[in-house]
């Protein structure tokens, strides 16, 4: 097509453009119209706007399957680090429609998106006390906040309660739930009669499964590697796409073993795929029960110390103060170091066999920012209040992998990297997401998410000392066309994200 006759609504000029499905890799300009990208050429391009790429890349946004911090303040710092799309994969949520609903109404930055939540259904079912007005409510901080009740999380659901249970999430897939999120080990008490009919459900609806393995152990025989054999003889023996949530952290210092599993099923054509944050350190409610005081230090392989209470940042320093504070406020958010990849070279490599993985998309597991009384921070100033603390994985997850993986050891080139953390995550959802087929890509027809970023200087600025800050580097972060960061400054009136959402069924 003659690309020089045409003014287009924004030029992004002279960049290094990388498209992490075709390969292409080089100094392109780029026309954008209508939140859409219109051409990609080496030759000039006019512009009602013209902005200058020189010397920076200009890719595909990043694409988060396995966030839980689905509000305003969250995404913003997520754009920081090149988010665009953020979705709420593993834990789910309930209702589906109010969750989408209350997104169109408030607004979003980035786009945005969640499963039919298996938690939250068999909360309301076996611990129906917890139920708000007869349901669950659709946010993170109502599904952390049941762990003072032990029905959901321990009991086995059979006869009414197992379809009660089956029932709410299949009102959720026709909602538009992009699959169902089975976070198994927050309820151990779910037995495989129980997964095998939320793997068949998923299958009916050709939608996936995210699941959190059951047991966060490397002790047999109740392991971790058997959970991963056991999911895979549900994909096997229902046909259902099921994929492993954040394997880095499940896997602990079995990655090498599950790692070969995961290969030999994918070899022989099981429909099993991966993510992974690069972080050597988890965070959850310190009453799940993964964390399970009685036996986490010989499952997990780690001493109280690896513990950090986040509303103070505080390192536990017994057995007795962790149990304390999990008995005072079950929901609160606590880090879990199981690597000390910054320190050890052999954590650093168990690291690598996750995030480097081929076909692994790169996730966060991000929670919201926690004040200091452990509550969520909901609100939409900007900067940030002071006094926030969290992972720095919420922060700053992406800009470490571009540091730390591709500039700084060079164990990942640039077109590698991106396609861990835009394409990846897209192939995995597109047969379930149509419009996914738009996004992870910079070529003619693609949706407007792109992220102009200096190869130089991305990098995390968060860490676990100041966990809420904003990374650098992020030069302009555009979403469905729209200017959400301009010159590293975003713009707080700006909400272009849109609804990734699974087709509704009637």
């Amino acid at each position: 097509m003659n690309t020089s006759a045409q003014t287009y609504d924004i030029v992004l000029a002279n960049g290094r453009v990388i498209d992490p499905e075709t390969y292409m890799d080089g100094t392109f300009n780029v026309g954008i119209n209508g939140g859409k990208i219109a051409a990609i050429s080496a030759e000039p391009l006019e512009g009602r706007e013209v902005v200058d790429a020189t010397g920076k890349i200009v890719s595909p946004g990043f694409i988060d399957l396995h966030a839980h911090c689905m509000n305003i303040a969250s995404n913003r710092m997520q754009a920081f680090d090149g988010l665009t799309t953020a979705l709420e994969l593993e834990a789910g949520m309930l209702p589906v429609g109010e969750f989408y609903d209350t997104c169109a109404a408030e607004g979003r930055p980035i786009n945005y998106g969640v499963s039919a939540g298996w938690l939250v259904a068999r909360t309301v079912t076996l611990s129906p006390e917890k139920a708000v007005n007869g349901k669950p409510v659709p946010t993170i901080t109502y599904t952390l906040g049941n762990f003072d009740a032990t029905a959901w999380v321990e009991n086995p659901a059979h006869g009414d309660e197992l379809q009660g249970i089956l029932d709410l999430v299949e009102q959720g897939l026709k909602e538009g739930g992009i699959g169902i999120g089975f976070a198994w080990g927050y309820a151990p008490g779910a037995g495989l009669k129980e997964c095998r009919e939320i793997w068949k459900l998923a299958k009916k609806y050709e939608r996936p499964t995210y699941t959190h393995i059951q047991n966060l152990s490397m002790l047999d025989p109740n392991s971790g590697v058997r959970n991963v054999i056991e999911l895979i003889g549900l994909a096997g023996a229902t046909g259902a796409h099921t994929h492993i949530c954040h394997w880095n952290s499940t896997s602990l210092r079995d990655i090498p073993i599950i790692v070969d599993v995961v290969r030999q099923a994918q070899h022989a054509g099981l429909p099993v795929t991966t993510e992974a944050y690069v972080y050597g350190a988890g965070n959850s409610a310190i009453g799940a029960a993964e964390f399970d005081p009685r036996d986490v230090e010989d499952r997990m392989g780690i001493e109280w110390s690896d513990f950090t209470l986040v509303k103070n940042m505080h390192d536990f320093g017994s057995k007795e103060e962790f149990v304390t504070a999990r008995e005072a406020n079950p929901g609160d958010s606590v880090v879990v170091h199981f690597l000390r990849e910054d320190d050890n070279p052999h954590d650093a490599s168990l690291l690598d066999m996750s995030v480097m993985y081929p076909g692994t998309a790169i996730c966060t597991d991000g929670l919201p920012n926690v004040a200091a009384d452990g509550s969520f921070y909901e609100g939409r100033d900007w900067p940030l209040p002071a006094g926030l603390n969290n992972h720095p994985r919420a922060s700053g997850n992406y800009s470490r992998f571009l540091r730390k993986w591709v500039r700084e050891r060079g164990v990942m080139s640039w077109m590698d990297a991106i396609r861990h953390a835009s394409l990846n995550p897209a192939l995995i959802l597109q047969d379930t997401v149509p419009g996914m087929k738009n996004k992870g890509r910079m070529q003619q027809g693609a949706d407007a998410d792109i992220i102009v970023f200096d190869p130089n200087t991305v990098s995390e600025q968060a860490d676990f000392q100041n966990p809420v800050k904003v990374s650098k580097g992020m030069h302009h972060v555009m979403v469905n066309g729209t200017f959400l960061i301009r010159d590293e400054q975003l713009d707080t009136e700006a909400m272009p994200g849109q609804a990734i959402r699974a087709p509704i069924v009637d």
